[in-house]
């Protein structure tokens, strides 16, 4: 028993270990399917596209999500083909990778520093805030340190094995297997996340530092670490040639390279004070968005972080050490582990410091494990001269070592736990952030067993709330048809549908009339202060609401391409003063989904060019389902400038060519089986003064 509890033996390392390991998977496993409390658009988006890998989707690189590697929505989807397309499947994919982490960065800990070192870093990242944070959102960065921690561990065991090894490299099969298997992990972190892209360069970092310290050591280091990157490069080839060939498919690269454009440009301001912020996310302040933390709060606590600074100390004072043999270089304390301890933070910390604080808990997450090893150093110190001086009096110091140990990540458990499982999954702007509320109202259609139904959302979009729909509702469930209430109806063609609205997207009082067919079904409780309530749900019938409609509307037929027909106008003032606004509600009947159409509506001038215009549609037309009803409403605000007078009011349907739809196609305009051109005049507006 004694040495079962003694952590410096090899039976008390382990079954400490089991305990550390046991409690991680508890931690992140417990209420996985309730917390958090719905998905991000990030996270349905990894799920819709390990469904379409599924279905057959084979890319390099997914543009969805402004471009992402593929490694994670692989591992999903090999996921779901086993236990189902559902939701905590994605997120049982992040807490995968998320122990797969913790296993490596334990080995590598135990073979560089030792056992001691190994049993705290995987304690802190069992009970630690953001690696609880990060193992149970189902987003791709969480795969980067588990397999670099791989990597690592891997090529620390191909140098220790060739400093023993009497044989060459491709002569002794055991050596060669240890660093293709360290090549073929490294490789794999090129299709994880962006920070991967720089955090190889530790490997050539620790080959150079080596051969400053050790006469001798590169000619005996360079083969195994080449063969390593020479895998790794040949694994990571393809896609670095598909993302040269497609320099438009990584718009995030443009989006967090502003700070160093700004640099070239002669203006350091905006990296100053991200490098300022990013250096602060330790243990002064740290991300400030609720997707990701509780905001503002640091990485690390008071006690950890004030261990985080002594670790490093400790680490930079062993590199100020004197020479070592080459041996020492990868052995036990060697200076070696060291500074690849002190690189990799500089490597995964290094995005964070070009981006900022914002969204740092993603961004930074190559780091992750190492921030981790340096209160392990501080606390492994510690042990060491506490037991020294103490002459380890009547055996007691292991106890109380332990008892220590115990106290402070189980302090740190607790608050972790109240922390996240409290504070932050309990929070309104967290249930808005992972749309709690869509996941009411889409559980209240299945428990209706509702086929025809019409959700109102403020992001209505294919890549946002449908892409929720696709990970909470069941495979047997209708997918509901989507629109943004602010500004648009949908009304499915059958005898009875639903309509569901929530508070953030009601509709308007000049659709309201639209509605008043409808009878108010129910209305879904919320908590108290969810921003986003109560949640609305109407029943309606197509027949008698379009009927309904057109005692107001000015009918107008004319058929739009393949995509829709229109049925009639209401125009709220045939005149507007300049400088104010003119409302118009169309009405259509769809008859087919065209991905990515837009609605446009012109004042148009003398010269043909339009004076004042509105595009926009709310119900995006590729979730259209034939046959249903589109009520759009366009606002078209009339320039100071315009002359006054009397100008011709055209709508007409144009398709994005390009995500920045820059580039577009009209839509042909039918009336009577005859092409009218690529819009239709609806009426005549006079301007006044």
């Amino acid at each position: 028993m004694r040495n079962l509890l003694n952590v410096e033996t090899r039976t008390g390392f382990w079954f400490w270990l089991l305990l550390v390991l046991l409690t991680a998977v508890f931690l992140r496993l417990y209420q996985l399917n309730s917390v958090p409390p719905g998905f991000t658009h990030d996270e349905a988006d990894h799920g819709i596209t390990a469904v379409s890998i599924l279905n057959g989707a084979r890319e390099i690189y997914f543009t969805i999500g402004h471009g992402r590697e593929p490694l994670f929505d692989y591992a999903t989807a090999g996921a779901m083909a086993l236990l189902g397309q559902q939701g905590w499947v994605l997120r049982g994919t992040a807490v995968f990778f998320s122990l797969i982490l913790l296993g490596g960065m334990t080995a590598w800990t135990s073979t560089a520093f030792n056992n001691r070192v190994a049993l705290f870093t995987a304690a802190g990242l069992a009970v630690g805030f953001w690696p609880l944070m990060a193992a149970r959102q189902g987003l791709r960065s969480i795969a980067l340190p588990a397999l670099f921690s791989l990597a690592l561990y891997f090529f620390w065991r191909g140098l220790q094995k060739q400093q023993t090894s009497r044989g060459l490299l491709l002569t002794d099969y055991r050596l060669l297997i240890t660093f293709l298997t360290a090549g073929l992990f490294l490789g794999l972190t090129f299709y994880t996340y962006i920070p991967a892209r720089g955090l190889w360069l530790l490997f050539p970092a620790l080959l150079l530092l080596g051969t400053v310290w050790q006469r001798g050591w590169l000619r005996q280091a360079w083969p195994g670490t080449l063969l390593m990157l020479l895998v790794a490069g040949l694994l990571a080839w393809p896609l670095v040639a598909y993302l040269r060939a497609n320099p438009g498919a990584e718009i995030r690269i443009d989006e967090l390279s502003a700070p160093l454009t700004a640099v070239l440009q002669g203006d350091f301001s905006l990296l100053w004070a991200n490098v300022k912020g990013g250096l602060a996310i330790f243990t002064v302040a740290g991300d400030s968005a609720w997707r990701y933390n509780i905001p503002e709060r640091p990485l690390l606590g008071f006690v950890m972080g004030i261990l985080f600074y002594l670790g490093i100390g400790i680490a930079l004072w062993q590199l100020a050490g004197r020479k070592r043999q080459a041996e020492e270089l990868v052995g036990q304390n060697g200076r070696l582990a060291y500074a690849a301890a002190l690189i990799w933070l500089l490597g995964g910390l290094a995005p964070v410091l070009i981006t900022g604080p914002e969204l740092s808990m993603t961004q930074g997450m190559g780091m992750q494990p190492v921030i981790y090893l340096f209160p392990a150093l501080a606390l492994d110190w510690g042990w060491r001269v506490v037991r020294s001086r103490w002459q380890v009096a009547s055996g007691r110091w292991p106890v109380v070592g332990l008892a220590s140990a115990i106290l402070l990540f189980g302090g740190t458990a607790v608050i972790t736990a109240r922390d996240y499982f409290g504070t932050w999954a309990n929070a309104p702007e967290v249930r808005v952030q992972y749309e709690s509320t869509m996941v009411t109202a889409l559980s209240y259609l299945v428990e209706q067993g509702v086929a025809d139904a019409a959700v109102s959302t403020i992001t209505p979009g294919p890549f946002h709330t449908p892409a929720l729909a696709q990970m909470v509702l069941p495979a047997n469930a209708g997918e509901p048809r989507w629109f943004d209430g602010r500004a648009s109806l949908i009304v499915p063609h059958a005898d009875e549908s639903l309509l569901v609205f929530s508070g953030f997207a009601p509709l308007p009082e000049a659709l309201q009339p639209y509605l008043a067919m409808a009878v108010l079904q129910d209305t879904l409780r919320l908590r108290p202060d969810d921003a986003d309530r109560p949640i609305w749900v109407y029943r309606i019938a197509a027949a008698e609401a379009v009927a309904a409609w057109q005692d107001w509307l000015t009918p107008q037929s004319a058929h739009f391409g393949d995509a829709a027909e229109l049925i009639g106008y209401d125009l709220s003032a045939g005149s507007v003063a300049v400088g104010s606004a003119v409302q118009l509600v169309t009405v259509w009947q769809v008859q087919s989904a065209v991905p990515d159409l837009r609605l446009f509506t012109h004042v148009v001038g003398p010269d043909g060019i339009p004076l004042a215009q509105a595009d926009r549609l709310d119900a995006p037309s590729s979730s259209w389902v034939a046959g249903d009803w589109l009520v759009q409403l366009h606002e078209i605000v009339v320039p100071e400038d315009t002359a006054v007078g009397t100008y011709p009011l055209t709508i007409g349907l144009y398709r994005c060519l390009d995500a920045a739809c820059a580039q577009t196609e009209r839509l042909m305009v039918w009336q009577d089986g005859t092409a009218v051109g690529d819009n239709l005049p609806l009426t005549e507006l006079m301007i006044t003064d």
